[in-house]
């Protein structure tokens, strides 16, 4: 008897490489939409090249506790937003701030959605 349902479970590279690009044009969009309400009218260049960063560590660190994923992802993207969007400390903790409260918003609205 054939089975109704397959589940892709197993991961290897084919899969990590998806959750990457994936997590990367979220960590894209939201970062964007950051540096549109922070810093005003800003290319969408700078948020693709800002963005696989924190995507890395997250994916790095997952596997231990959460918050010390969070934590290093936070001073991760503090880091890189600093660096290409060239701005002093306080600015690229205030934008990677907004960054990550509207990454937050939008994972637990798109959770809510697509996984119940």
């Amino acid at each position: 008897m054939l089975p109704l349902q397959v589940e892709f479970v197993g991961g290897g590279p084919l899969a990590l490489v998806v959750a990457f690009l994936v997590g990367t044009l979220f960590s894209a969009v939201t970062l964007h939409l950051a540096a549109l309400w922070v810093l005003g009218d800003e290319p969408h260049q700078r948020a693709v090249k800002a963005a696989p960063a924190p995507v890395v560590v997250a994916m790095l660190f997952s596997q231990y506790n959460g918050a010390v994923m969070v934590a290093l992802s936070f001073f991760t993207a503090v880091a890189v937003v600093r660096y290409v969007y060239e701005l002093n400390i306080r600015g690229a903790v205030l934008l990677s701030v907004f960054y990550f409260s509207i990454t937050t918003i939008f994972a637990f609205a798109f959770g809510n959605i697509f996984l119940t």
